[in-house]
């Protein structure tokens, strides 16, 4: 699984970078959210706001963890003040932006997939704003990793395994 983690992340690092991991580590967490929503919304029958709710609270911990990792390759201890803190409100921003969106679509449109597509959509724009965010709390916190030939790729941040 690391040699896979490996390859994966040295080819998304030599066409894309940084915003190419961000967006590989955020599809995965958008499936863990979503996930989460159904089951808590689906299966255990929660109302639509507090399945939200509680798919971004549970999702927010592998999230910030994958982001850390495998986005900026961090490894230090961890800093509340500076990173947790930030990652967290970011992470009630798109919440809230997101439920106020999709709260106005069902006010216009009635429940459905135009509550959905509100939703992300809302959630897009404090997604953008979170990659340079947090690019400027994890930036420089990396070492350059080899290539998948031993050669160092140009602002890779990946770690050799």
């Amino acid at each position: 699984m690391a040699r896979f983690r490996h390859i994966l992340l040295n080819f998304v690092d030599g066409r894309w970078g940084p915003a190419g991991r961000y967006v590989l580590v955020s599809a995965i967490n958008v499936l863990d959210h979503q996930i989460l929503l159904y089951v808590a919304n689906s299966i255990w029958g929660w109302p639509g706001a507090w399945a939200n709710a509680f798919a971004a609270s549970v999702a927010f911990v592998p999230a910030y963890f994958l982001t850390r990792t495998l986005v900026w390759s961090v490894n230090r201890t961890h800093s509340v003040r500076r990173e947790v803190v930030p990652f967290f409100a970011l992470a009630v921003l798109g919440l809230l932006v997101s439920s106020g969106t999709s709260a106005v679509a069902q006010a216009i449109f009635g429940a459905g997939l135009f509550v959905n597509g509100a939703s992300m959509t809302g959630y897009v724009g404090v997604w953008v704003a979170k990659f340079f965010v947090l690019e400027r709390i994890f930036a420089g916190d990396h070492e350059e990793a080899p290539g998948p030939i031993g050669e160092s790729l140009p602002g890779s941040r990946v770690r050799s395994v």
